[in-house]
């Protein structure tokens, strides 16, 4: 039976004058503007964040507990449909002396779809819970 491999090439690895170079072959991983918005950022990070951040801090040194700080508290832990039912209110119904619990309530909803990283929090929360 005869073998259906192809011959060995006979070409010489030498280019010739209309062989492209390599960088012409493969296209860039990164384009000009994607390299530049990319340095602009770490510019921005490096120089600007810093000061900007500083700003920020400075402005909570009168901020207390408020409906509106805790909306958005809650909205960054990605509170799902569970809460108000577990809560028996929305979020936007909360007296200030249940903050505490419904971020805790919270912070249990996100981290309860792993046995392991549940009992973490709970134990980080010293909540004494049943294994239920």
């Amino acid at each position: 039976m005869p073998s259906r491999r192809k011959p060995p090439s006979t070409k010489s690895s030498r280019r010739g004058p209309s062989a492209r170079s390599r960088h012409e072959q493969r296209p860039a991983k990164h384009s000009r503007g994607a390299v530049s918005k990319r340095n602009t950022a770490k510019r921005w990070r490096r120089d600007t964040r810093p000061h900007l951040v500083r700003a920020a801090v400075s402005a909570t040194n009168a901020i207390g507990w408020s409906p509106v700080l805790i909306e958005t508290v809650l909205e960054e832990l990605y509170v799902d449909e569970h809460f108000e039912e577990l809560l028996g209110r929305a979020s936007g119904d909360l007296r200030p002396g249940q903050y505490p619990q419904a971020i805790a309530v919270a912070l249990i909803l996100r981290h309860s779809w792993h046995p392991d990283d549940r009992a973490c929090l709970l134990k980080r929360l010293k909540l004494r819970v049943g294994d239920a």
